[in-house]
């Protein structure tokens, strides 16, 4: 198992995004046959972007891919935060927020405030949008038979946003909740707090969602004028990822975009960034268990071309065990029990993070000396024998999974086109000869890398002093948005839908899902494989019957310590060094965690990635050496989970809802259970559990040149082991109504309202699927869900999710209603709730009905657009032994349910005087009953 580590790739979006997560029956038309799975992309190949400008000076993007019948929509401006005065702050982002929600003007759709939500839940689209520092973006993700009626809204939203004052005034309150969300991810306002000590006079010094003294006074105005400023055709770039045909996409930005007029004065603005030989550092204090610090070094911006150069840095020095720093600091030195690498790519100027988890927070300076021993190595010694091969393996295999996914790569290359004007960078990302790739990482740190440039960031646990001062500083934060937001009230109801009755669904033309092949192995286990070849790679994922609910009951965490020990040595590789250099050398990847593990290499290395792989499920040796090291891993993870609130809610409501069930185990485990673990125990548990016995292997991806049977022969075929009995599993019955308050200092509460639901293979599971598309959101993360237009209409919080299906599975899953919501309004958010609660399946009506089989049924093919997704469909259909044809028919089935059907399945489950609620953040523990 691949350890939870620091997650800077997530903070690296975080932090320079701030986004607004948006979050008639189905019929099968026979006029067009949509072959699946056909086009190979292939980084060597052509220029595969098709590149136009209209007269106004708007670019247009077209990458055409056929393989699913989806299409991702994205419409990017040149513009985000750094483009604000001083007074704007916050304004690109809350335009981001606003540009939607309503038109109006000469030659406008004028649409309404529930427009755009309403018309992508009728076209089973899901959207979101993101701002920068540099850029702003829009994407929406559709099938193929919905995404023309897209532009004409996209381009009223370009020419006519309305920002009525009152939309604002509901809307600034769900983003203060955004601000406070972001507050209370540590790790990111460490970060942000680093951008701001470092960039004292460049646009980058101010964080992205502004201040919320600044917010406090947007009106529409501000936001009026900014856009006006900015948001022009010249400014814009319509980018379209996907199955459709360019000429077509190009005619239709013509009609749609070609009339606006552009601003024909506008020019880009650059700032200065006074540079110096200085070190600057940030110590952020906050009510933690487990202490996190960074290294930080300022380098030339994405327009000077060493992103490459930078993506290999990082493979070499922090990503991955192969790497210097995770040899020399987690299994040599083992002062760390994580590190990464990883970099905030930005246009002007971009900063590289070395990022660590110290196991005792006396040793950071010699954590440093460490690090900036290796950077040093590299500037006088060059790169060591296999480093950069490594390093290029690695990121052209990142590459290429990147390519499989529409909307990623869309993301990639919008990103790159603005910084640097070439369409086509993401695919001559790596073509550089060797020789000058390694030249430009020797100059990045010989250059940008020095001790005298160096800053650093550390958070770290509050003072027991300090907390009830940090407190009282929560508090009087609270009084200040309870005082300033209450004079932006919301009159107005929320604005039903206008032009969206214009707006009717197409039926889908017929998609032949892959349908795996099969056969069993000598060993008991069950392959299903299937050709992909959209790009050269192989997915391989091993999936058992045991999963982490089968730990001792004594042992929590015993399965996970088991998968991290997995890749620490086999027969052939004595430790994880030997390992990591089989994997990474090739630029495979490996994951092992309670229920399987996962592999993924270039189709060229598929049957050394087999005999890899054989080695680990046949031969790990669980080296007494390694174990104390994982051991300390394990007890970080205990220290992350106690600091997250989403994982303690998680962990209430299964100890509430599961009781005395396996479900109710904490599979992260507790100090006592994996201190109290020995090599015999991992090893014990390694041969009940790792067997082909009742497991099954999903391969997919380019395997032309492979005969599946005589290459499973040579490696895993062998494999052997144990039938895995089956889990003594009590009966459930629905938890009593239960309320559960657990204290943590965070600024916002987490609150969950939950009881048992379905199994997956219930009858009552589809109607109560169907039913998660009109109450929550769904597959579509739809934002005309009853949850989120409560959202709309409040500002209550930032986002709020609800199914009656989670984790369904061979036993019954959870019906879960989640958000985040300040304490201040904690009473009334709870209030609102119930009632959306209580009366949503009362209510559902028959076109909501029709549109919920729609999203459904479009939304499958999302499920086959990369090999990962494609064996994980197919792991499904063997888990629950539906029928190869499962996906072709799915939808029929659910045109036979009946709204009549879904409000009796409903109203036996989802009732909130029948819930258990849960709370996370700054409350009142229970009080202990006195004693008689």
């Amino acid at each position: 198992m691949v350890r939870k580590k620091i997650n800077l790739l997530c903070l690296i979006l975080l932090g320079f995004m701030a986004q607004i997560i948006i979050p008639s029956d189905q019929k099968i038309d026979n006029t067009e046959n949509l072959n699946p799975l056909q086009q190979q992309t292939d980084l060597d190949g052509d220029a595969p972007i098709v590149k136009r400008q209209l007269s106004n000076g708007m670019t247009l993007l077209v990458r055409e891919m056929h393989n699913i019948p989806r299409v991702s929509v994205n419409i990017w401006y040149n513009v985000g935060s750094k483009d604000e005065k001083i007074g704007e702050k916050g304004v690109a982002h809350f335009i981001e927020h606003m540009i939607f929600k309503g038109t109006s003007g000469k030659g406008s759709l004028n649409l309404s405030e529930c427009d755009i939500n309403v018309i992508m839940n009728k076209l089973s689209g899901k959207c979101n949008a993101f701002t920068s520092f540099d850029y702003t973006g829009y994407w929406f993700n559709l099938p193929t038979q919905n995404w023309q009626q897209l532009l004409p809204i996209m381009a009223d939203c370009m020419l006519n946003a309305a920002f009525k004052d009152d939309h604002i005034n509901s809307e600034m309150k769900a983003v203060i909740q955004e601000l406070k969300m972001r507050k209370d991810n540590y790790q990111l306002s460490l970060i942000e707090e680093l951008m701001t000590t470092i960039f004292a006079d460049h646009p980058y010094h101010y964080p992205i969602i502004g201040y919320k003294q600044d917010l406090w006074n947007i009106h529409s105005k501000d936001l009026a004028a900014f856009y006006k400023k900015h948001y022009g055709p010249q400014n814009a770039t319509l980018l379209i990822v996907g199955d459709v045909d360019a000429d077509e996409v190009f005619d239709l930005a013509e009609q749609y975009f070609g009339k606006i007029p552009a601003n024909k004065e506008y020019k880009k603005e650059e700032y200065y960034f006074n540079k110096d030989i200085i070190s600057k550092s940030v110590t952020l204090y906050r009510d933690i268990k487990q202490p996190v610090a960074t290294l930080a070094f300022v380098i030339p911006g994405m327009s000077a071309y060493y992103d490459p150069a930078l993506d290999l840095l990082s493979w070499i020095l922090g990503n991955g065990k192969g790497s210097r720093l995770y040899k020399r600091l987690v299994d040599e030195l083992k002062l760390v029990t994580s590190i990464d690498t990883d970099g905030w790519h930005l246009f002007d100027h971009s900063v590289f993070f070395v990022m660590y988890e110290p196991k005792n927070i006396d040793d950071m300076q010699a954590i440093e000396a460490v690090i900036m021993e290796e950077l040093d190595s590299i500037n006088t010694k060059g790169l060591q024998k296999g480093e950069l091969s490594r390093a290029i393996k690695k990121a052209k295999s990142k590459q290429y999974s990147l390519l499989e996914n529409m909307q990623d790569q869309a993301y990639a290359i919008g990103k790159y086109y603005l910084a640097t004007g070439d369409e086509n960078y993401l695919f001559n990302y790596l073509k550089e000869p060797e020789e000058a790739l390694e030249q430009e990482i020797l100059t990045l740190v010989k250059d940008y890398m020095r001790p005298s440039v160096t800053h650093r960031g550390a958070l770290l646990p509050l003072p027991e002093e300090e907390k009830a001062v940090w407190l009282g500083m929560q508090q009087a934060s609270d009084e200040d948005d309870t005082k300033f937001l209450g004079a932006r009230k919301r009159t107005s109801p929320l604005e039903p839908p206008l032009y969206a009755k214009k707006v009717e669904a197409k039926d889908a033309g017929i998609f032949d899902f892959p349908k795996a092949e099969s056969f069993d192995l000598a060993n008991g286990a069950t392959v299903l494989y299937h050709h992909n070849a959209n790009v050269p790679k192989i997915y391989v994922s091993v999936s058992f019957k045991a999963e982490d609910h089968y730990d001792p009951q004594d042992k929590p965490g015993l399965y996970r310590f088991m998968s991290a020990m997995i890749s620490e040595g086999t027969e052939k590789y004595p430790n994880s060094a030997a390992l990591a250099n089989a994997i990474e050398s090739r630029g495979m990847s490996f994951a092992a965690f309670p229920g399987g593990v996962a592999m993924s290499m270039l189709a060229d290395d598929f049957e050394d990635g087999l005999a890899i792989l054989q080695e680990l499920l046949t031969k790990a040796t669980f080296p007494q050496e390694a174990l104390e090291k994982i051991r300390s891993h394990m007890l970080s993870d205990v220290k992350q989970f106690w600091d997250d609130p989403s994982s303690i809610s998680d962990l209430k409501l299964r100890e509430v809802l599961y009781k005395d069930h396996p479900y109710s185990k904490n599979g992260v485990g507790t100090p006592e259970s994996i201190n109290g673990m020995t090599r015999a125990d991992l090893v014990d548990l390694y041969k009940k559990f790792v067997t082909p016995a009742q497991a099954t292997i999903a391969i997919v991806g380019d395997l032309e040149k492979y005969d599946i049977a005589a290459s499973l022969a040579k490696t895993i075929g062998a494999w052997s082991g144990p039938i895995v009995e089956d889990l003594a599993c009590p009966p459930l019955t629905p938890a009593s109504p239960t309320q559960i308050n657990f204290p943590l200092n965070r600024d916002q509460v987490i609150l969950c309202f939950a009881n048992l639901s379905v199994e997956r293979t219930h009858p009552d599971y589809d109607k109560l699927y169907l039913f998660n598309q009109i109450f929550g959101g769904g597959v579509i993360g739809s934002m005309n869900s009853r949850l989120f237009k409560l959202r709309e209409q409040s500002g209550l919080f930032y986002h709020i999710g609800g199914t009656l299906t989670s984790g369904s599975d061979k036993q019954p899953g959870k019906v879960l209603v989640r958000t985040q919501v300040s304490l201040d309004r904690l009473a009334e958010a709870e209030k609102a709730i119930k009632h959306t609660i209580d009366t949503c399946a009362n209510t559902i009506e028959q076109h909501e009905l029709v549109t919920a089989r729609n999203a459904i049924v479009n939304s499958l093919t999302s499920g086959f657009e990369t090999n990962a997704n494609i064996a994980a469909s197919f792991l499904l259909l063997d888990k629950y032994g539906f029928p190869a044809n499962y996906f072709d028919t799915w939808g029929s089935v659910l045109a036979g349910i009946s709204k009549e059907d879904i409000q009796a399945a409903v109203k036996k489950f989802l009732r909130a005087d029948q819930m258990v609620t849960v709370r996370v953040g700054r409350v009142e523990a229970p009080k202990e009953k006195a004693k008689k």
